[in-house]
């Protein structure tokens, strides 16, 4: 791993997943909380880079605007098939819920007759989620793959305590390809800090524009450098916020 050396934002463009790297994890998606704080570090972060600051999450984003709100951001939702260029601009959505239609009805199905696991409908992804019963991960693959099974045309990727699956084509690293096509990214280098294996499509996508990668805990990376856990991000985030405004000493 290398040292971790100090955010340039005249140069380099900002991007963040949103659970476990913003915000701790929570047993229910709807009650994860953006301290006070962190708000603070973002503000200023998008303001010394002159907006080139994006969450990058598989959550819509909607979600992400409701937990950082008033803040608004460039952002990429579900794994990149919503799409936001601009902070006040319009969302783009790149694929529709009825893609899912035979794979949802399979997985409402499924999961009712199991009475454990969780399934969280995003409209154009569909999430089970095991966090509260970590002992059925067998169970929720395999009702993922009885819901895929002969179907053509889909992703399924695991995070933490979740499986997931959406349409083919997108994944957080074309996000982040997509985003640095527009300006304000443009010419930027990215700095990517991530805590998922969701995530390490977005650090193999870092080679491309000369950017590097901060992977958040433990695990098997492809990015530079590591970051301990979510408070160690809201310490980087306020000493790089803060060093833009000449308060850190």
């Amino acid at each position: 791993m290398q040292q971790i050396s100090a955010f340039d934002p005249s140069q380099e463009a900002l991007f963040l997943d949103f659970d476990g790297t913003l915000v701790d994890f929570a047993d229910d998606p709807a009650k994860v909380f953006v301290k006070p704080d962190v708000s603070e570090h973002l503000a200023r972060l998008q303001a010394a880079t002159s907006g080139a600051l994006a969450i990058v999450s598989g959550r819509p984003i909607a979600d992400l605007d409701s937990f950082l709100k008033p803040l608004r951001f460039c952002a990429a939702g579900v794994h990149g098939w919503e799409l936001r260029t601009e902070p006040d601009g319009q969302v783009q959505h790149l694929a529709t819920p009825e893609a899912l239609a035979t794979v949802r009805q399979k997985l409402q199905e499924a999961v009712q007759r199991d009475g454990y696991i969780q399934l969280e409908d995003k409209g154009t992804a569909l999430v089970l989620h095991y966090r509260t019963v970590p002992e059925r991960r067998a169970q929720a693959e395999a009702i993922m793959q009885g819901a895929v099974a002969g179907q053509i045309g889909f992703k399924v990727m695991s995070g933490h305590c979740v499986i997931e699956v959406h349409k083919l084509g997108m994944d957080k690293g074309a996000a982040l390809d997509t985003l640095m096509q527009h300006a304000p990214f443009v010419g930027r280098r990215p700095v990517y800090i991530g805590d998922d294996t969701t995530d390490e499509y977005a650090f193999a996508a870092l080679s491309r524009w000369g950017g590097r990668g901060f992977k958040v805990g433990n695990g098997t990376t492809a990015a530079q450098a590591r970051l301990a856990d979510v408070a160690a991000v809201h310490t980087w985030l306020g000493k790089a916020g803060l060093a833009q405004t000449g308060e850190l000493s």
